[in-house]
């Protein structure tokens, strides 16, 4: 019975493990198609919600109106919606360029500290090296930000695989050991009566 219960435990956690496999084949092999398909799946949602906020507005009472922000926020997010399923590249874009300058901000304030403690310590020169190399990763995320997301997706790609292949590979060998092994037998307690004392 617990052995049995094991393998079913594992064979469920089998399929999700080749789910993920999956996943990390797909993002390895096709990281354009996976941001537009993920961005035209953000645009949808957007279109859906901006469309039931209009058709609230529309629903709503006189006085309701008044002070309701539905068609704005439906007149916005329908926009938004739109504009993304037309351009599928716009939002990783952005996403990769609001990284990029938060990245340059960051070095060029680690390459300031570094100028500034040049006189008070001799590690000063490892600070800069590691502005510059953030400085130079943030400058190409803002110059190339759609080929430094696909990158970036194929190295989570190659993660999920080989994650997904130890953990395919540990399965087995689990999977043969419970067939190899014994059933454990499950024993209830015995409770014994109490003995009631008059």
């Amino acid at each position: 019975m617990i052995r049995d219960f094991a393998k079913r435990c594992e064979k469920s956690m089998l399929a999700s493990t080749v789910i993920t496999l999956v996943l990390g084949i797909v993002l390895l092999i096709e990281p354009s198609g996976s941001i537009q398909v993920l961005t035209a799946i953000v645009a949808i949602l957007a279109m859906l919600i901006g469309g039931f906020q209009i058709i609230d507005y529309i629903r709503q009472k006189r006085e309701e109106k008044m002070l309701s922000l539905s068609l704005v926020l439906g007149t916005i997010l329908l926009t938004v919606g739109i504009y993304l399923m037309c351009n599928l590249k716009s939002l990783v874009i952005f996403f990769t360029n609001i990284i990029g300058i938060a990245i340059c901000i960051k070095a060029l304030f680690k390459i300031q500290y570094a100028i500034n403690i040049r006189d008070l310590s001799d590690k000063w020169l490892y600070n800069l090296v590691v502005g510059g190399f953030s400085m130079a990763l943030g400058i190409v995320l803002i110059l190339n930000p759609f080929k430094s997301a696909e990158l970036f997706l194929r190295i989570i790609g190659g993660i999920l695989v080989v994650a997904s292949i130890a953990e395919l590979i540990e399965t087995a060998i689990i999977i043969k050991s419970l067939d190899d092994s014994k059933e454990i037998p499950f024993k209830e307690k015995e409770n014994k009566d109490s003995e009631i004392v008059e």
